[in-house]
């Protein structure tokens, strides 16, 4: 029997099959998709060797079985082919209703292949060690099989873009060598070289891709990063809803050798331990953190205990771990939004060294999305030239008019509103965008006190307010002067805000940028006293010339008597150091009376007027706004 080749093709299978079994299955579509192309293959070649030994025993046989014998080999042979097809679009993008009416198609064709192929007639030849058939139903077969392996060389070949490299390249080398086996096969009927060629696509595609191995982290047995990153990619396609919980373990071990062998050991028995619990998938990422998934939230709870009493009973003196908690994928758009939410966090509960858990609920997901639309919007502003100054007058007590002003930050929207700064300074400081929009700011209010010649108009400068980031860098000084020296303005004309909480962090940059600024002309004023950690300190500590009283301060000199003793107690300290005074936050007119009847030297405050563009600004302090504002002045 000239079936050597064959029996050779299945020895191979039996291999794949053995070493595909031995590991629990991932889950993965494509995984599923090879177990059924290795079994459509290994059909395929069983009924080859049928078809041999039916054709050289046919005396004995009914003809009627003998053809649906042999039919059903070539018959399975279209099969594999569209089994490759189908295997390979797996990386395609779309949507799955896309693919499942492209695969519909498929489907139909095959069928319709099938039913074409036992409907034709079939010979068969036979003569010494040579057994093939042939005739209309082996043509219908080339056709069809051919048909699938061409469609699948188009997608790996033209639209291969989409594919992950290593499929595109072990299915192109399938089908071709399928192709040359066929070929061969067609003008040399004796060689049945077509079976073994598609058990050496099988090889392929188990060594290059369908390794079960290749998804499992040597050192712990779980499943590792590569592995999780498409098995998420897969849920989120299919929109199945599932529970994550990341575990990060640091190491309490001092010395860079010892700190990831701890971390490593103590990976290993969690997932040795979590080994008990039943419908949960373990990962371990490139991080050296754990990730389990499940799709029931009963289930995460009941793994996030076990796992945190585990930890707290056999690791609590070796690994300080973090947990993030995320119930409900759905709550998240994509794999990458995934990731980075369970790394952005995982790092916040690192420094947080009083809770080490946090859950992902649904609430905290929104307002981290509403703070990464703020950050788009910041940027675009700041590429698009979006940001604007807004000038709010300061009325003096002594002159009776208004001497000064203060700068403050608007962000135009596209569509023209304007986003006020509690809505994105905050987000700023955070994200270090600040630095440049504080520059940004600067520059226009320098520009701005020239062009317009604001000396000349009896306001003799402007207050620019300066961030906590902006005073921890080495080169303000120097920005702030050169931006100056470009317009040539007189130093004297701005004078620039820092806060209480600027004065604390990196004081020796800061200071050393007053004193530089300082030597230049420029003064300072100390912004929102009274707000947090108020202290008389900061004002000893800072060479500032003028101390702002905070909004909140001065509503309460109205309604609090202990808040109305304390202002006064460090309005009169402030003067005795010889430094000035303005009360921000004056509403109404009874207000502005008795702040100044208190000896204050400047009022800020919606009394007067609200923050104004610079045009209106410029009319402002021209026309009325520089008249008697309240009876009694």
């Amino acid at each position: 029997m000239n079936i050597e080749v064959q029996c050779c093709g299945m020895a191979i299978l039996l291999m794949i099959w053995y070493f595909s079994l031995r590991q629990k299955p991932l889950g993965l579509e494509s995984e599923k998709l090879f177990l059924i192309t290795l079994a459509v293959n290994s059909f395929c070649l069983v009924m080859d060797i049928l078809s041999i030994a039916a054709i050289i025993h046919r005396e004995v046989i009914p003809e009627l079985l003998l053809a649906l014998i042999c039919k059903t080999y070539i018959v399975s042979l279209v099969w594999v082919g569209y089994f490759g097809l189908i295997y390979s679009s797996t990386d395609f993008k779309g949507t799955r209703a896309q693919r499942r009416r492209k695969n519909r198609a498929y489907t139909f064709i095959v069928i319709a292949g099938t039913l074409l192929i036992y409907l034709l007639p079939i010979h068969y030849y036979l003569e010494g060690n040579i057994v093939y058939t042939y005739g209309p139903s082996c043509m219908a077969t080339y056709l069809f099989a051919l048909l699938f392996v061409l469609v699948t060389l188009y997608k790996a070949g033209i639209r291969g873009r989409d594919m992950n490299p290593k499929r595109r390249r072990a299915i192109t080398i399938w089908m071709l060598i399928w192709i040359m086996a066929a070929v061969t096969q067609f003008f040399n009927a004796n060689l049945l070289l077509v079976g073994f060629a598609s058990v050496l696509g099988m090889v392929i595609l188990f060594f290059e891709l369908e390794n079960p191995e290749a998804n499992l982290d040597r050192e712990t047995g779980a499943y590792n990063a590569h592995a999780l990153g498409e098995y998420t990619k897969q849920l989120y396609e299919k929109e199945e809803k599932f529970c994550a919980l990341l575990v990060a373990c640091g190491s309490r071990a001092v010395g860079d050798e010892e700190s990831p062998r701890q971390t490593d050991k103590a990976l290993l028995d969690i997932v040795l331990h979590a080994d008990q619990i039943k419908d949960v998938k373990v990962f371990k990422t490139l991080e050296r953190e754990l990730v389990f998934l499940t799709s029931s939230q009963e289930r995460m709870w009941e793994t996030y205990r076990n796992v945190k009493d585990y930890i707290d009973s056999c690791w609590r003196q070796k690994v300080s771990p973090c947990f993030v908690v995320l119930p409900n994928s759905l709550a998240l758009g994509s794999v990458e939004e995934l990731f980075q939410m369970l790394r952005l966090f995982r790092v916040d509960k690192r420094k947080n060294q009083t809770d080490n858990s946090i859950v992902l609920d649904e609430n905290r997901i929104h307002k981290y999305k509403e703070r990464e639309k703020t950050e788009a919007m910041i940027r675009s502003a700041i590429e698009e030239d979006r940001i604007e100054v807004y000038f709010q007058p300061i009325y003096s007590t002594r002159q009776h008019r208004f001497v000064s002003a203060e700068a403050l930050t608007r962000i135009r929207r596209q569509d023209g509103t304007i986003v006020t700064p509690g809505a994105f300074v905050p987000i700023a400081e955070k994200n270090g965008l600040i630095s440049r929009i504080g520059e940004n700011v600067f520059d226009q209010v320098c520009a701005f006190i020239q062009k317009n010649r604001l000396w000349q108009q009896g306001i003799g400068y402007v207050e620019v307010n300066l961030s906590v980031r902006q005073c921890e860098d080495p080169k303000l000084a120097e920005t702030y002067i050169r931006i100056m020296e470009r317009y040539g303005l007189d130093p004297s004309c701005v004078i620039l805000e820092i806060t209480e909480s600027a004065s604390i962090r990196l004081r020796d940059i800061l200071l050393e940028n007053m004193r530089v600024l300082m030597d230049y002309g420029v003064k300072f004023a100390l912004d929102d006293f009274g707000n947090g950690e108020s202290n008389l300190n900061y004002i000893v500590d800072m060479p500032v010339s003028i101390v702002k009283f905070d909004r909140d301060m001065t509503q309460a000199y109205f309604s609090s008597y202990k808040a109305k003793f304390v202002m006064e107690a460090a309005m009169h300290m402030i003067h005795d150091m010889k430094l000035e005074v303005v009360s921000e936050g004056v509403e109404t007119e009874e207000q502005a009376q008795a702040i100044e009847a208190l000896g204050i030297e400047y009022i800020q405050g919606y009394y007067f007027s609200r923050p104004l563009p610079g045009a209106e600004f410029l009319k402002f302090v021209a026309g009325s706004g520089q008249q008697a504002i309240y009876d009694g002045k």
